[in-house]
């Protein structure tokens, strides 16, 4: 329960977050949220507890390298191809033998630093060092934690191991980039 100054309001909390860093969700009913949100802001702004938005959260989800539906997953992409754990030779589990179905995989997620000037952003496509289209971005941005323009994309499950030079074409204009080891961040670092 947390309690607001003048109504208490039952609340879930679960250990969870996407954003790279211990956090906490919570979870309350809709018509008390506002009240939820302005009694966490009373009680934080002594330390200087500030809201953030969807841009702030993403930016951190990418710095950490959580994949997010809709841009490192979708209904084309296996869990594999993803770089999530799939222990394909133990118990069974709905949706096993799809992704075993599907073979070996052709892509894998890696991360790019940008090294160039510009930032690579979802959908721009990765080049190799002859300016052949060898994959494409799926979410990248400046990450200000990290201090340079990070992404990760999907390219060829082989060659293009990390310390590869490739390059991003963001709106016409090349822009150089390394592939790097995922996660960019971890907690603690």
């Amino acid at each position: 329960m947390a309690d607001t100054g003048t109504q208490k309001i039952n609340v879930i909390i679960s250990r969870t977050g996407y954003t790279g860093e211990r956090g906490f969700e919570l979870y309350c009913r809709t018509e008390d949220a506002v009240d939820l949100w302005n009694a966490l802001l009373w009680a934080g702004e002594g330390s200087g507890l500030i809201p953030c938005g969807l841009g702030a959260r993403d930016t951190l989800r990418l710095e950490a390298s959580m994949p997010l539906y809709g841009h490192e997953m979708n209904d084309d992409i296996s869990p594999v191809e993803a770089g999530l754990p799939c222990k394909l030779d133990g118990k069974d589990f709905i949706g096993k033998q799809a992704i075993i179905s599907r073979g070996k995989p052709s892509v894998r997620r890696v991360g790019l630093k940008v090294t160039g000037r510009g930032i690579a952003r979802e959908q721009c496509p990765v080049l190799d060092s002859a300016g052949n289209v060898i994959g494409r971005v799926s979410s990248g941005t400046f990450c200000p934690f990290l201090g340079f323009a990070a992404a990760m994309a999907y390219i060829p499950a082989e060659g293009y191991e990390v310390g590869t030079e490739v390059a991003v074409d963001v709106r016409g204009r090349k822009v150089e980039a390394v592939v790097v080891s995922l996660p960019f961040y971890k907690i603690g670092q």
